[in-house]
């Protein structure tokens, strides 16, 4: 199937598909990249979780189980989505624990004091707002727009879109195998 015989690139405007199908494929290289971050971030944050018990604020403790079963146990963090829970000194000493094992890792990012799996998640979010904008003149939703519906539905737009153009997209990573 030809690329001009689909509504997606309707107008014909080269640069248009070029930019739609460069669009997708940044997200697809965005998505990759963070998974790949996340697979070495995680890791190295619940093993410094094992090292020690991670003291919780107390009054989060109590709000959260006034709200959700969905809690720590006891008072001490174990699962390395409540490290924002942690007691400020706890959380400071396991972010200065976070740094060498990101450096070990080969994780570079601007300023020490940023996580790499926040960085890789927010190149995502502007790739797939990118990706937003380049399919406007297709969808009629802008990122602006996109940005204000429900956040399952954002999410299957976003994935529509991108089964819409999977199909015209080369691998990226295939260019340089040859």
């Amino acid at each position: 199937m030809a690329w001009a015989n689909v509504p997606a690139f309707a107008g014909g405007a080269t640069n248009l598909i070029a930019d739609r199908l460069a669009a997708a494929e940044n997200v697809f290289l965005a998505m990759a990249f963070e998974q790949s971050v996340r697979l070495i971030v995680e890791g190295y944050r619940q093993k410094i979780l094992a090292e020690r018990t991670w003291r919780c604020v107390p009054d989060l403790v109590e709000r959260m189980a006034r709200r959700s079963s969905d809690q720590p146990a006891e008072q001490y963090v174990t699962d390395i989505k409540f490290t924002w829970m942690m007691e400020k000194e706890d959380f400071a000493l396991y972010h200065d624990r976070c740094n060498p094992e990101r450096i070990a890792a080969g994780l570079v990012v601007e300023h020490d004091s940023y996580c790499p799996l926040l960085v890789a998640e927010n190149i995502t979010i502007q790739a797939k707002h990118a990706l937003c904008d380049a399919m406007a003149g297709v969808t009629n939703i802008p990122a602006k727009t996109a940005a204000t519906l429900k956040l399952d539905d954002y999410r299957k737009f976003v994935d529509l879109t991108l089964k819409l153009l999977a199909p015209f997209v080369t691998n990226p990573l295939a260019k340089n195998i040859a």
